[in-house]
């Protein structure tokens, strides 16, 4: 009877054990150059693999990216990190505004990713992957060979890394898609409108106050999209009390974004990395969306075409915009599960 007793003490643990290690949910403090960031990890660390993801911004937080049927499969295989960057989310410290660059936060995110590798292992598997502002942010990091090494691949959602083309490219855009549109007979008054402003826009010659307009309208023309059917509106498995109610005070979020948003913005506006992405040699996978004014597909082509990397594939979604993790989650998810499989 005591044998019996002990066997099923000990397959009670073992499963418990097992548990523990399939969906594991932690929060750790990375610690750089005076920032304190809260690293909040959360699915399957027996997989060894872990996705680092940069949230989009600047001004944004990691656990923004945590809801949503994509985040809940790329748990279910691997561990996703869901950081917040330095001056974003619930991140603190005391540090001077000099030292708010999209250098400075590049070398945060080296140290997130060494303090991975020291808790859970230098043979862990560490995948980037950074949304739209995340996408400047990350391939900051991607072009310097030093932390580039430190990675396993590269996942560009969005992402404006140089946005002097992203400009250009969106005015461009918006004029094909209107015209389409309009021959469409599709929110005919909404796009006539948007025609009219982008053709007054010099495309090669595009001041501060334009781009935050071209920001502004590519939110704004995706609404039209939705409303003719053209991109799909998805708000499943969006947790919404989860969302509001857990750890990130969405006040202080907002309030901190902001002042790092404008610490940054002199510098992004002029940032242009296309140059520089010939240095990335790690397999990449980059998903853009017909769709999306805000970072239009342009870049991603782009990127595809610059980067030195012998794995490499772009994917463009045909129903989304700016966020085809929320409008197409499973084939966004699929895309990447068959990227990091495929390493």
């Amino acid at each position: 009877m005591n044998k019996i007793l002990l066997f099923f003490v000990v397959v009670i643990f073992a499963s418990c054990e097992s548990t523990e290690l399939d969906f594991f949910e932690q929060t750790i403090q990375v610690e750089n150059s005076g920032a304190l960031m809260p690293a909040y990890i959360r699915g399957n660390t027996a997989s060894n693999v872990f996705v680092l993801l940069l949230h989009g911004g600047p001004g944004g937080s990691g656990l923004a990216y945590s809801n949503g049927i994509y985040a809940k499969k790329l748990e279910e295989k691997y561990a996703m990190v869901y950081l917040d960057q330095r001056g974003q989310g619930m991140s603190q410290g005391k540090y001077a505004a000099s030292d708010v660059t999209v250098n400075g936060l590049a070398a945060d995110v080296f140290a997130v990713v060494k303090t991975l590798k020291f808790k859970f292992g230098e043979n862990s598997k560490i995948v980037l992957f950074g949304h739209s502002w995340g996408g400047m942010l990350g391939s900051t990091f991607m072009v310097n060979e030093t932390y580039q090494n430190e990675v396993t691949g590269w996942i560009e959602s969005n992402g404006a890394h140089d946005l002097p083309l992203l400009n250009k490219s969106a005015v461009l855009l918006f004029r094909k898609t209107a015209a389409e549109q309009i021959l469409k007979g599709n929110s005919v008054e909404e796009w006539t409108e948007i025609l009219s402003w982008s053709n007054n826009i010099d495309e090669n010659n595009i001041t501060n106050q334009q781009s935050g307009e071209i920001n502004e309208k590519g939110f704004e023309v995706e609404n039209y999209l939705r409303s003719d059917d053209e991109i799909n509106t998805s708000t499943e498995g969006i947790d919404l009390k989860a969302f509001l109610f857990g750890p990130t005070n969405w006040l202080t979020s907002f309030l901190t974004g902001n002042t790092t948003n404008e610490l940054l913005s002199d510098e992004i506006e002029t940032t242009a990395l296309t140059p520089q992405l010939k240095n990335i040699t790690k397999p990449c996978l980059f998903l853009y969306s017909k769709y999306d004014f805000v970072v239009p597909p342009k870049l991603g082509e782009t990127a595809f075409e610059n980067v030195s990397s012998d794995k490499k594939k772009l994917v463009i979604f045909e129903r989304s915009g700016h966020s085809p993790m929320n409008t197409e989650p499973y084939l966004f998810a699929n895309e990447i599960s068959r990227f990091i499989d495929s390493l």
